[in-house]
């Protein structure tokens, strides 16, 4: 099987280290031109194994086409890869065009699944491989992996989650797109729900909301991506407060909603339900 493999980063390489690994005919693999070595380790991996790579600043361009439709492919894999695909495209290869999304599709589609079921509080997400349509994460479903969200589970934490499951599952979908009597699940009549990519803006804290729901977003965010803040703090990992330290902390008569610093200087945050001791921090 001849495959083209569309990715951009270190998870999109982890993923076509998976196909090489499996022997399959990768014949060319493409990545956007980005002013940034965030290809870096899918390039390298290419020379290494020898399989011809590329960087396109346009990904729909009429060139490129041109290029995939000589290649001949019998499959496009899709990885990391935050672009959308013009139809052409999708339609080249014999036996269709497959993506792999760190979400259990319909939910959580879009361009920021590893945050938002962290924010959101849910016991559960998980990685999908779809086939690849028009629109964004909505084709028919071919495999599922869950992965179980845990209270202390940071994004960096469900990263490696991730990353144990795109050692093996881009390569199980395609044993089962080689047996006739798969049948995919449609997704068509399945509202799901859509996260655009997160901004900066939406990891401030909120002092209208409870303390979970500003821990849940302080894990949501935290290294490798922007970090909750407030005031002039950036968080990156904190707990809500026991009943034991909020009995150390209402000997303080000063508090108020808000960022505080207790008499060691180390912050906290009041809010209407409870506190949260700030672990670690920087200042912008």
């Amino acid at each position: 099987m001849k495959i083209i493999f569309f990715g951009e980063d270190s998870f999109s390489n982890i993923v076509l280290q998976s196909l090489i690994d499996a022997y399959f005919d990768i014949v060319l693999v493409v990545s956007p031109y980005y002013d940034n070595l965030v290809h870096k380790r899918l390039e390298k991996n290419c020379l290494r194994n020898g399989i011809e790579y590329i960087r396109e600043k346009n990904i729909n361009s009429n060139s490129l086409f041109k290029k995939l439709k000589l290649k001949s492919p019998d499959l496009i894999v899709i990885a990391h890869f935050e672009k959308l695909i013009k139809k052409e495209i999708i339609d080249l290869p014999t036996n269709g065009c497959i993506n792999l999304h760190p979400s259990l599709l319909p939910n959580y589609r879009g361009m920021s699944p590893q945050h938002w079921p962290i924010i959101n509080g849910e016991s559960k997400t998980g990685v999908t491989v779809h086939f690849v349509d028009e629109t964004a994460d909505t084709g028919d479903i071919i495999i599922q992996r869950e992965i179980p969200i845990y209270s202390d589970m940071y994004v960096h934490d469900l990263q490696l989650k991730f990353i144990n499951i795109y050692k093996t599952i881009v390569v199980d979908a395609i044993k089962l797109l080689n047996n006739n009597d798969f049948i995919p699940l449609k997704q068509s009549h399945l509202k799901g729900s859509y996260y655009g990519k997160l901004k900066r803006q939406q990891c401030k804290i909120d002092l209208n909301k409870s303390c979970i729901q500003n821990y849940n977003l302080i894990r949501g965010v935290s290294r490798p991506y922007y970090g909750a803040y407030i005031s002039d703090l950036i968080i990156w990992k904190a707990h809500i407060a026991t009943l034991e330290e909020e009995r150390t902390i209402d000997i303080i008569k000063q508090n108020k909603i808000g960022l505080n610093y207790s008499i060691n200087k180390n912050p906290y945050i009041k809010l209407k339900d409870g506190f949260i001791i700030i672990d670690k921090f920087e200042k912008k």
